[in-house]
């Protein structure tokens, strides 16, 4: 299991990724509840990260304490990182390049577009909601070597 962070300056993606690289939960927090967050995640208790999660396919999921957290090197790692630290957690830095223009087709894999929309290139399509979740997938991919596989 692995636990993709996407740093940013205001908002933070965040990822829960299995062995196969398929996505388990996600969600994103501003900057300033990161605390809370590796505090609910340092916990193990799923429902302490409820007020986090914004994408769940595999609802259910209990067992996260044996994370490994892989985080982007980019903008706002080095408080992220500190914190993540604090709560025990041993950090992997992973390049963030071209994590957000993987996010949009991860996204699209998750939502596929219905009607008309399905018929309009993926690189014109923008997704409704931030997406630094799926950016935080794209990071646990690219660690993993699969991210060609846009899993």
């Amino acid at each position: 299991m692995f636990l993709g962070i996407d740093p940013g300056r205001d908002k933070v993606g965040w990822a829960l990724v299995d062995a196969e690289g398929e996505l388990r939960l996600s969600g994103i927090f501003r900057v300033e509840d990161a605390g809370s967050f590796f505090g609910a995640f340092e916990s193990g208790a799923a429902e302490r990260l409820a007020p986090f999660i914004l994408e769940k396919p595999f609802a259910g999921m209990t067992d996260f304490s044996s994370a490994e957290c892989l985080m982007g090197d980019g903008t706002g790692k080095e408080y992220l990182l500190s914190l993540a630290q604090s709560a025990s957690l041993g950090v992997k830095l992973v390049s963030e390049r071209e994590t957000t223009l993987l996010a949009r087709k991860l996204y699209w894999k998750l939502h596929p577009p219905r009607g008309v929309w399905r018929f309009v290139s993926t690189g014109l399509r923008v997704p409704p909601r931030d997406i630094d979740d799926l950016a935080a997938w794209a990071i646990v991919l690219r660690y993993c070597g699969m991210q060609s596989n846009e899993k």
